[in-house]
């Protein structure tokens, strides 16, 4: 039982559960109150703060009782740095928690309770992001780059990022050497950093800033790091960009082989990239699949192994440009269709053996899941990462005309609250 202690702002709470977002909840006689930093089953005492968007938070002050899947964080800027959540839990105990999270979204948002068991796909805890977006505050000689704290627009500097890649923590350490002072302009920018393979690394450096580039500012940095491939300065909101070197990088996995832009979206974990594929693709095999929200065409070239034809859908304009470069490997097998998901489907037929759809974190529209209630292929896959916009939809397309055969937890992002799920459809009946 929650009970009030000095004051109504000071509470003794005990942590019900994790919720989507990173947070503990906790039930008090102010109403629910969310906690970062706990863990199911702790007690803690907490300071409550003032309601914001109708959400009451609470900062703990004192851990009275703590849980035995408690760890120390590995990481120094844990609690400060806004990046991660669950540094101070197991690594085990997170991919329960991340379970438990799933299947309560799934149930409390779309209804759905799972006669199927929620599978995980591991990732190595810590270097997996082959993609980081730092924050730099430049003044005269004085440099930083970081994070933003939680909750708010304040720099968190850091030497190094345990996430990150070896390459991105190179990059990290030569701009605080020196580099970044002599490179950047005074004020403040945003630097986005891709990282390509394994050890071969080769590197995208994309900068967001609201003065024009600095004359030869990207000579100057890919002399002093060698693996940045292509270097990309943006001035907002005047949208004129600078481009140093080819533009892209080339990315493998496995037997394949992506071009991928400054602009493009890549799966973001480095470990996992063959997992990713495999979870999707199983025992998928046809004569038509369908392919919507293609991005670059991770999924499509696998798929083009396993099907007759592919069609491929990407609305992004630099994202179709990579993905016709990309298909062009498997010939005729793919075609690359480059409008919007919603305008294709309005003509699609309904003679496919797959739909696959990865859709950005908002979900599908409601058109979409209205043509692909229409086209109603033998199988749909779905690749989600948001577990609440995934239940929205699968609650409109389940149990009818689909039924729910599989679903993965497939860990991207190991120390943040970030869930990516597989969730394999079948027609019913």
């Amino acid at each position: 039982m929650d009970v009030n202690t000095e004051t109504t702002d000071t509470l003794d709470v005990s942590i019900e559960k994790m919720v989507y977002g990173g947070d503990g909840l906790a039930r008090t006689p102010q109403g629910v109150v969310l906690i970062a930093g706990v863990i199911p089953g702790e007690r803690a005492s907490v300071r409550l703060e003032e309601r914001r968007r109708g959400v009451r938070r609470g900062q703990v002050l004192k851990l009275a009782e703590t849980s035995p899947d408690r760890i120390v964080a590995g990481c120094p800027y844990f609690g400060r740095c806004g990046g991660c959540h669950y540094q101070h839990i197991s690594y085990a105990r997170q991919l329960e928690l991340k379970q438990e999270i799933l299947a309560e979204c799934l149930e409390r948002v779309g209804k759905i309770r799972l006669d199927v068991p929620i599978s995980v796909a591991a990732s190595e805890p810590w270097e997996y992001r082959n993609r980081a977006r730092l924050q730099i505050e430049k003044q005269g000689s004085e440099f930083a780059i970081g994070y933003y704290e939680l909750f708010s627009h304040r720099l968190c500097p850091v030497e190094r990022c345990p996430i990150s890649s070896p390459a991105i923590n190179t990059v990290i350490a030569v701009l605080r050497q020196g580099v970044g002072a002599a490179c950047f302009p005074d004020g403040h920018a945003e630097l986005d950093l891709f990282a390509s393979d394994g050890d071969r690394a080769a590197m995208l450096a994309t900068i967001e800033s609201p003065v024009a580039a600095p004359p030869g500012f990207g000579e100057k940095l890919r002399a002093a790091v060698p693996f940045l491939e292509s270097v990309c300065w943006r001035e907002q909101p005047a949208r004129r960009e600078t481009v140093w070197g080819s533009g892209a990088v080339t990315y493998r996995v496995g037997e394949f082989h992506y071009r991928v832009s400054h602009d493009a979206f890549f799966q973001a974990n480095r470990f996992l990239h063959e997992g990713m594929i495999q979870a999707v693709t199983q025992d998928l095999a046809g004569a038509h699949a369908l392919d919507l929200y293609a991005g670059v065409g991770f999924f499509t070239i696998p798929l083009a192994r396993r099907f007759e034809k592919v069609a491929a859908v990407e609305a992004h304009g630099p994202s179709a440009q990579n993905l016709a470069a990309n298909v062009g490997v498997v010939g005729l097998r793919a075609r690359v269709y480059p409008k919007p998901v919603e305008k294709f489907l309005t003509t699609a037929s309904h003679h496919w053996d797959l739909v696959l759809v990865n859709p950005p974190r908002s979900g599908l529209t409601p058109i979409v899941v209205e043509h692909l209630r229409r086209v109603r292929s033998r199988r749909l896959v779905y690749v989600s990462c948001d577990p609440t916009t995934l239940a929205r939809d699968l609650a409109h397309l389940t149990p009818s005309p689909y039924q729910i055969r599989s679903v993965q937890l497939v860990d991207q992002f190991p120390q943040t609250f970030h869930i990516e799920t597989v969730a394999h459809l079948e027609q019913a009946g």
